[in-house]
């Protein structure tokens, strides 16, 4: 577990973090679902607010509009936590798919995506 953290903390250095308001859905391991809104995104994981107090550790899986991904707890503080994927993504595609699916009708509103939020952090 030590290894994992320590894994998460330096590609969250190393790797750009996209800053976005997408709603979604964190499954717990015990199959409670959760809504979700993520906060950021990069490679390797997710900054996403509105969980619960989880376990580190915790197995998850973390249901976008565009985008399905098992991860892991890796900290948490009152209303925040963050995720590293089990499998890296591709966030530029993400957010262009999602950026594609709000331009369709109703989706934005009912799926919390705010692609005008959609920008990368230094």
């Amino acid at each position: 577990m030590e290894q994992l953290v320590h894994r998460a903390i330096a590609d969250r250095r190393r790797e750009r973090r996209y800053h976005v308001d997408i709603g979604g859905t964190l499954i717990g391991e015990d199959g409670v679902s959760i809504a979700v809104m993520v906060r950021n995104l990069s490679v390797y994981g997710a900054l996403v607010s509105g969980s619960p107090m989880v376990r580190i550790g915790e197995r998850m899986t973390l249901i976008l509009p565009f985008l399905e991904r098992e991860a892991t707890l890796i900290w948490h503080d009152l209303d925040r936590c963050g995720l590293l994927f089990d499998r890296p993504i591709d966030p530029v595609i993400a957010l262009v798919n999602a950026a594609s699916m709000s331009n369709r009708t109703g989706f934005e509103s009912t799926m919390g995506i705010n692609p005008r939020r959609m920008s990368s952090l230094p």
